[in-house]
């Protein structure tokens, strides 16, 4: 409560200024309206009043003559003429008397000026008019361009002066809110204190802790006040600072108008200095009467010219200074123009290019996961696929060399014999199948090279979608580069501006397709990834059908083997009862033939004969008996690799159990990606919309700024025209004007000339009779001597004959 005091001396002092810069502003203001009032009227005064004739003119300034008569300037110019005439008359006296004869009208005005000092200004009357006159054309042309834009500035303070009111009301409004809020709440506490107190008092006395209860309350109505105290010093720096900013902008005005000044004056000293050097330099070209009767005629119009020239003059310094201004306050306003603009394009082409790098990462990013998903994929599938090709080219080896090794033993041993015709069929029979079991193998592992060409094409296309993210980052790069180009070239921006869209268009277009294309080889890559599990299952199970199909085979083979051995054992022992009763029949024969002896002979090569092929019979026995026992080893090996198979066949259903699994698992890993990718696209979709919708309402602004700035423009290039068409209005009015004047002129001087050959003429004639009457006197002197001489001849004959 102590710094009340000071705050309200600061208020006071703050207000005081406040109210002083009002006043200031709204002089200046008024000053502004009225010179431009003023300028209005002599405007249109000299447009609706323009000079006709000499007369009129002369009319005109015999009046402002009047009307300026006692004015200061006039005064001096009086002055300086009549000190000038007095130094003439010290100068030459007699002189004067002779030149100028006396007359009523120049000894009753004693204080016109001498006419030796009016003939070189009439001289040059004519040129000053009209210097003065094309200045007064240019300087009013200025003002009726700059007048608009004055009365803009003007609008534009008033405009300042009605907010700055309504800040500082509603900051009045606010300081008594909280003033009135603040009385409010100490009135509060006072009553409640004072009731309080009267409580306590009739209740019972005053204890210890109410005192502390008073102390905190009145420690928080300190701070509060504290806090208030700082908020109201930070709105004062607030409004320090902006007047100060108001001080240091008036100053640097301040500064730029005495500069203007100071050239102005120059200026104006230059020009009187040139006036006074040719005014100086001028030589009265006229004869003594002619000069003595301009002078008697425009002595009473002399000062209005001169006061007419200083008028113009000051006119020409006021617009000139009003144009110096005006010429400042646009360049300043460009410069905030430019300086804007330029953050503004800034800030555009960083926010694109954060955008652009973000965009190729999370694009990069997605191809090299991709890539490596496709290398992984191709990796596994070779390997499983060289592994297969090997197991493939293994089996068939094995198959080849076990058919041509029971080839050999078929063929080795027996060749003509019934059953082994029957085995040989079996075994053409199983070779067929063999075969054909080989092709389905071979298609199998071609439908597994097409699964490979397959996933190369996937590749290939994951490539081409690489190249079309290229080229659409390319793409965006070039519209980027034609944004700027639009925004550079303002004359031609609606064109630029419907190719941007609709590049914009199409690469949008293109972004769905190529979104759809995506979507559609998903799906084909799904179709292909389920064709192929589905290709690799049937496959492994004909796999197994096969190695069943082969055990069985291989079962019936061990079966007609042991057929074979049954057969063979029949007909050893067949072959064994021949033998014993051939034997027999042989002793028989024997002891019937003992009597015969002639047989003797052809029995013991019967024998040996049947000896041999019991040898052979026998060694055959054996071999087949070797045989059935390598049959039922390889009947063993056949059990064992039955086994072998049905456990290959279980392991085999639990990889492809696992292959199931991993496939499914991928797929759905593919689905989750797909669908990612599909957000990812569609975030991407969304964000381009929304920087094209950004960019169209950008570019739809500067349109319509555009547009209102040629509506301006267009509405400045009328006003100039019709300006213009006033100006040649008067300048056809001044041509006509002068036009008469050089035909008046024009007259005169022929009269003039006219005037001086007839002069020159009776100056001849002068001459003339002046020669003939000085031979008219030379005759009367030369007829006044003769007689003289002669008589003196006379008296000197007379004298001579005397002498003789």
């Amino acid at each position: 409560m102590a710094k009340s005091p000071g705050n309200s001396t600061l208020e006071d002092s703050l207000g005081q200024y406040q109210r002083s810069l009002r006043e200031r502003a709204s002089r200046s203001l008024h000053q502004l309206k009225c010179a431009l009032r003023e300028v209005d009227v002599t405007v249109e005064e000299e447009a609706l009043d323009p000079p006709t004739s000499i007369n009129v003119e002369n009319e005109d300034s015999g009046v402002a003559w009047y009307e300026l008569q006692h004015s200061h300037a006039v005064n001096q110019l009086k002055a300086l003429l009549r000190q000038q005439a007095s130094k003439d008359n010290e100068m030459s006296p007699p002189r004067r008397r002779k030149m100028s004869p006396p007359r009523p009208s120049e000894c009753e005005d004693s204080s016109m000026p001498s006419l030796h000092n009016l003939v070189p200004i009439i001289n040059d009357q004519s040129q000053y008019i009209h210097h003065l006159e094309a200045e007064v054309k240019f300087c009013k042309d200025e003002l009726s361009g700059m007048k608009n834009r004055v009365q803009v500035v003007v609008l534009e303070n008033e405009r300042l002066q009605q907010e700055l009111k309504s800040q500082r009301q509603e900051e009045t409004l606010r300081e008594q809110t909280l003033l009135d809020a603040s009385g409010n709440i100490q009135d509060s506490w006072i009553k409640t204190g004072e009731d309080s107190r009267v409580d306590e008092a009739a209740k019972r006395p005053f204890s210890h802790g109410d005192a502390e209860t008073g102390k905190t309350t009145s420690f928080g109505n300190a701070e509060k006040w504290k806090l208030e105290l700082e908020r109201l010093k930070l709105t004062y720096e607030a409004k320090s600072d902006l007047l100060e900013s108001q001080l240091t902008l008036l100053r640097k005005d301040l500064v730029e108008y005495q500069k203007t000044c100071e050239d102005l004056r120059e200026r104006l000293k230059h020009k009187e200095s040139l006036l006074a050097a040719s005014a100086s330099s001028r030589v009265g070209g006229l004869c003594l009467k002619c000069a003595q009767h301009e002078a008697v005629l425009s002595q009473t119009h002399s000062n209005v010219h001169i006061q007419t020239i200083e008028t113009l003059t000051k006119e020409r310094d006021d617009l000139m200074s009003a144009l110096v201004s005006v010429r400042s306050s646009l360049a300043e306003v460009q410069q905030r123009e430019t300086s804007a603009y330029k953050q503004v394009k800034q800030a555009v082409q960083m926010t694109e290019e954060a955008s652009f790098e973000k965009t190729k990462a999370s694009a990069l990013m997605q191809c090299e996961q991709l890539k490596s998903e496709l290398e992984r994929q191709s990796e596994r599938l070779e390997k499983e696929l060289a592994a297969q090709l090997e197991k493939r080219a293994f089996e068939k080896e094995m198959i080849k060399k076990e058919v041509a090794k029971e080839r050999e033993d078929a063929e080795s041993k027996c060749l003509g014999h019934p059953a082994v015709l029957q085995l040989s069929v079996l075994l053409l029979a199983l070779q067929q199948m063999w075969m054909e079991k080989l092709l389905q193998c071979n298609a199998d592992f071609q439908m597994v090279g097409v699964g490979e060409k397959k996933i190369l094409i996937l590749s290939q296309n994951i490539a081409q979608l690489e190249a079309q993210v290229e080229t659409v980052t390319r793409e965006k790069v070039s519209a980027v580069s034609q944004l700027e180009d639009a925004q550079s070239r303002l004359a031609s921006q609606e064109a630029d501006v419907s190719e941007v869209c609709g590049e914009m268009r199409f690469q949008l277009n293109k972004t769905k397709m190529e979104k759809d294309e995506a979507e559609k080889e998903h799906r084909e890559y799904k179709a292909k990834s389920q064709r192929d599990l589905e290709i690799k299952d049937e496959a492994m199970v004909a796999k197994v059908v096969m190695e069943v199909d082969t055990v069985h085979l291989e079962v019936m083979v061990t079966a007609m083997v042991v057929v074979l051995v049954v057969v063979i054992e029949e007909t050893m022992v067949m072959v064994d009862q021949d033998m014993e009763t051939k034997v027999v029949d042989a002793v028989v024969d024997e002891e019937d033939m003992v009597a015969i002896m002639m047989d003797e002979e052809n029995l013991v090569e019967e024998i040996e004969k049947l000896r041999l092929e019991l040898s052979e019979s026998r060694q055959h026995v054996e071999q087949e008996q070797q045989k059935a026992a390598r049959a039922r080893q390889e009947c063993l090996q056949v059990t064992e690799l039955l086994g072998e198979s049905e456990r290959q066949l279980h392991l085999t259903r639990l990889e492809k159990d696992s292959i199931q699994q991993s496939f499914s698992n991928e797929a759905k890993a593919q689905a989750l990606q797909a669908q990612q990718r599909e957000q990812e696209l569609t975030q991407k979709i969304q964000q381009m919309e929304a920087q094209h919708d950004k960019t169209e309402n950008e570019q739809y602004s500067l349109l319509t700024s555009q547009n209102a700035f040629l509506t301006k423009l267009k509405e400045e290039c009328r006003t100039l025209a019709r300006k213009l068409e006033k100006i040649s209005q008067k300048s056809r009015s001044e041509i006509v004007r002068l036009s008469q004047e050089k035909r008046y002129m024009c007259d005169k001087l022929e009269k003039l000339q006219k005037r001086n050959d007839e002069l020159e003429e009776q100056c001849v004639q002068h001459g003339r009779v002046h020669e003939t009457m000085k031979e008219r006197a030379y005759t009367v002197q030369v007829g006044r001597l003769r007689p003289s001489v002669l008589s003196c001849s006379h008296s000197s004959v007379c004298s001579g004959v005397q002498v003789d």
